[in-house]
């Protein structure tokens, strides 16, 4: 019994470490390949201060009297010279549906690395009544690629970073332990309880990177603990959960073994 679940467990996270492998090959199947033309002409007359074909690429509503302010400004976080590399790190389309008719909106991020420096953020791309234009742009700088500042590293971390990474692996353990023992007692609704210990429930997720944390009181967690990132240049978020079932059965298993010879129901 406890092989077969060992077994499906093996199974479970050998999928998800396929599921994890080249995203950014996944990531580049799902771009839509002419708003990412367009974005990156208009970053690049952005860039080296061409104006007025930059703002040609604007939607209607936004050229005007301003619209070079905001141009010049956006030419401040990208005119560090000729890209060595401009990497499309996010994408997402919006579609909305009204009465004058269905408009797509595509959000491209970028990360761009410049001889001396980095920047990040995103061009998102309209296409009002079959046209194309930027709607917004945003970018801002960076002391290095998302790779380097998301990675999973110790170096710098502060004592709260350790007690997180600490919990993740307890967690699990005492689940571990709480099943193994359930496994090989005789109790009463024993799947019942083999389920409980498995759940950890009300999770706590870590943002590794910016040490923040969220809670969702309404949830649960697999063995109570979890890793995971959303991507390449995403953080690295772990997760726990209070073992409430382990706890549970740890503390109660006196009261529920079996003393004869009945039979388990």
């Amino acid at each position: 019994m406890s092989a077969c679940i060992l077994r499906y467990l093996s199974v479970a996270i050998a999928g998800l470490l396929l599921a994890g492998c080249d995203q950014k090959a996944l990531l580049q199947k799902f771009v839509p390949k002419d708003d990412d033309a367009f974005a990156r002409r208009f970053l690049d007359a952005v860039r080296t201060g061409n104006y007025t074909t930059a703002d040609q690429m604007l939607d209607p509503s936004l050229r005007g009297a301003k619209s070079e302010n905001g141009l010049r400004e956006l030419n401040r976080g990208l005119a560090h010279g000729e890209p060595v590399s401009v990497e499309i790190i996010g994408s997402n389309v919006f579609v909305n549906s009204s009465s004058q008719g269905t408009t797509r909106t595509t959000n491209l991020s970028y990360q761009i690395h410049f001889p001396d420096s980095w920047a990040v953020g995103n061009v998102a791309v309209g296409h009002p009544s079959g046209a194309m234009s930027v709607v917004d742009s945003h970018f801002h700088p960076i002391p290095d690629s998302l790779e380097v500042l998301n990675r999973f590293t110790f170096t710098g971390k502060s004592v709260v970073h350790y007690l997180v990474f600490a919990t993740c692996i307890i967690v699990p353990l005492l689940i571990l332990v709480a099943l193994i023992m359930c496994l090989r007692s005789r109790i009463h609704r024993k799947w019942l309880w083999i389920i409980f210990i498995l759940l950890g429930f009300i999770q706590f997720r870590f943002d590794w990177s910016s040490a923040r944390f969220s809670v969702q009181p309404i949830a649960f967690a697999l063995f109570g603990a979890s890793c995971f990132r959303a991507g390449s240049y995403a953080p690295w978020i772990l997760g726990f959960a209070i073992p409430v079932g382990a706890i549970s059965f740890l503390l109660l298993r006196p009261r529920l073994v079996i003393a004869d010879t009945t039979q388990e129901t």
